[in-house]
């Protein structure tokens, strides 16, 4: 009956693991965190499978199951720590998303892989990991067996440490979105680690861990529906639906931020679109860095204007203060920036607002429609002033 579910878990894990690597590799196999999330899921779900099919040569008496034995579980003991490699790669990709990973390290990771694998390779004349008992045909790890097990679970717990590190020292501590994914990474591994310790020949992890990648995977394809892919912030369509869903059942007292950077034309114009990115990838940072604070929803709103929505408690006097005092800390910031870099442009912004206690779809489009005759006001304003 064990021997039964055994299979069935291995047989769910093998197709979701085979989805998970199709749909990747259908979706975006250039871009770089795709290609490390589909060797992942490849990887993993062909241990899986080699599993299985060791499961169905051990022990059996025929000299073909005899070498099978051997060569599937030499590949599977190699594919396995090359997995849990991949593993950290990919952590340490998600811990840094722009930062290219240097190549010394990139080497110092793969060392102790090609150790362990020259071990394994060895063993199949030395035992020295594992062997097959030449008369029963059953495996049995060898002496040197923890030599796999440390490299296997040391780029498992590396993993696990640099993401506790990152989830408690850094920013996503306010991301949900970011703190689940934190959580795959550091609990999936630790959970099976604990449980193969308890059991060595409970060996859970790659199904764990397949687990991990499906809720990597749908974290990710919700964060492309509700995230603007070039700034991070809120997409227009998750603003949107914010927007209406606090206007539809209670009266709301908020206000609307609509922005835009100054020139942004000539920035692409003049010094490429990759330049024209960057400027809207700072705009959104100094954005966020303003409004942190706040109780807000922050969204690149279309093309090079953003919007930032408060919603207070407050009454409508003390809010149209704030939202002003918020207004000038904007400015400063990017004066500071502009000071403080070496772009050969300035990066400035014309922000308008509107404030407003209302209720219902219709005056969530007059908060809208006030608060960008205000942001118009305030271009021609900044538009005078640069000629006068």
């Amino acid at each position: 009956m064990e021997f039964v579910y055994f299979v069935e878990a291995n047989a769910l894990s093998l197709m979701l693991g085979l989805w998970l690597a199709l749909t990747v590799k259908k979706e975006g196999s250039l871009r770089a965190s795709n290609q490390i999330f589909f060797r992942m899921a490849i990887c993993t779900t062909i241990v899986l499978a080699l599993e299985a099919a060791c499961s169905l040569v051990n022990g059996r008496p025929e000299k073909s199951f005899y070498i099978a034995n051997i060569i599937l579980n030499a590949v599977r003991l190699i594919l396995a720590a090359y997995a849990s490699q991949i593993w950290l790669l990919y952590t340490l990709h998600f811990l840094r998303p722009k930062q290219t990973l240097p190549k010394r390290i990139r080497k110092m990771i793969f060392i102790p892989f090609v150790i362990v694998s020259a071990f394994v390779a060895l063993s199949t004349f030395t035992r020295w990991v594992f062997y097959v008992d030449k008369y029963t045909n059953l495996y049995t790890r060898g002496k040197f067996c923890f030599i796999h097990m440390i490299a296997t679970y040391g780029y498992f717990g590396s993993a696990s440490s640099f993401a506790l590190i990152k989830m408690f020292g850094g920013k996503c501590r306010s991301n949900k979105m970011c703190c689940t994914n934190f959580l795959v990474f550091v609990l999936m591994p630790i959970i099976s680690g604990i449980v193969t310790l308890i059991n060595p020949y409970l060996n859970i992890i790659w199904i764990f861990l397949l687990i991990s990648l499906f809720l990597i995977f749908t974290r990710v394809q919700f964060a492309q529906i509700v995230k603007d892919g070039l700034t991070g912030v809120n997409n227009r369509n998750c603003f949107d639906n914010y927007l209406y869903s606090i206007s539809a059942d209670k009266p709301f007292s908020a206000c609307l931020f609509m922005m835009d950077i100054n020139f942004f034309k000539d920035i692409n114009d003049s010094f490429g679109h990759p330049e024209g990115d960057q400027a809207l990838e700072q705009t959104a940072k100094i954005i966020s860095q303003i409004f942190k604070d706040e109780n807000c929803m922050i969204a690149r709103y279309g093309g090079d204007e953003f919007a930032v929505l408060t919603v207070s408690p407050e009454p409508l006097k003390k809010v149209n203060t704030n939202a002003e005092s918020l207004r000038l800390a904007l400015y400063k910031a990017f004066a500071e920036y502009n000071s403080s870099t070496s772009k050969p442009y300035e990066l400035t912004l014309s922000v308008g607002y509107a404030y407003m206690i209302g209720r219902g779809e219709t005056d969530a489009q007059q908060l809208i429609r006030a608060s960008d005759i205000d942001l118009y006001n305030e271009k021609q304003r900044i538009h005078r002033s640069n000629y006068s």
